[in-house]
């Protein structure tokens, strides 16, 4: 009987409990509610900072590129039709070659030599991709820098930097550079101002809708003292 007893004390105390519990959802929807031209305001001013922000802090990349042919000319054995081929297959290796860091860093060394700019060689490595041109023997060189000239010399000193590594070595192999990087030619990146102004509009109205909760419950504790 006293184990009964307690035990619908027990019960009794627990659902007295959450009966008489005040917290409510309406007090967050009624700021939203009566606040909403302030929080809707401070979004507006969010997002016209989110688009001067990215316009101090934006730096445009110029992005300028280069193709290259690389073969072999034809054997006196073979025939012009299986050098293509053996030049189009071995096209992967080509692209590895180029891309090697040593070709970045005496393109690094050329650079300094001929313009007197100083270009190190993991700038070279984050900034140069060298991308094949299927069932050909083309490859393109590109290159991003924050000046124009910057990226065409980089492009194209990669690929003098493979001429003087690999002419020397083999006097069948050909490398044709078809077209030169110039920075007249170079597309400028543009800044992604939208995405700037959705994050600036949204902590904008974040932060006013939470100084307004703030505010809201200061006075109706001040009010209830």
């Amino acid at each position: 009987m006293e184990k009964l007893f307690l035990g619908k004390n027990l019960s009794s105390i627990k659902f007295g409990g959450i009966m008489k519990s005040n917290f409510s959802f309406l007090p967050f929807f009624k700021v939203l509610w009566y606040r909403l031209f302030w929080i809707v305001l401070f979004a507006v001013l969010g997002g016209i900072s989110g688009y001067f922000v990215e316009r101090q802090m934006f730096t445009p990349q110029y992005s300028v590129s280069s193709t290259v042919s690389v073969y072999h000319v034809k054997s006196k054995a073979g025939s012009n039709l299986d050098q293509l081929n053996t030049d189009v297959n071995r096209l992967g290796t080509v692209q590895s070659e180029i891309g090697d860091p040593g070709i970045y860093a005496n393109a690094s060394r050329l650079v300094k030599e001929n313009k007197g700019t100083s270009i190190p060689t993991k700038y070279f490595i984050e900034h140069v991709s060298v991308s094949a041109k299927a069932s050909s023997t083309i490859l393109s060189v590109g290159a991003t820098a924050n000046t124009a000239q910057k990226a065409a010399d980089m492009s194209n000193y990669v690929i003098q930097a493979y001429k003087n590594k690999y002419l020397k070595s083999d006097g069948r192999l050909r490398i044709e550079q078809l077209s030169k990087a110039k920075a007249m030619y170079a597309t400028k990146s543009e800044p992604d101002y939208m995405k700037f102004i959705k994050n600036g509009a949204l902590i904008g109205a974040i932060l006013a809708y939470l100084v307004c909760l703030v505010l809201y419950f200061r006075k109706r504790n001040s009010k209830s003292k």
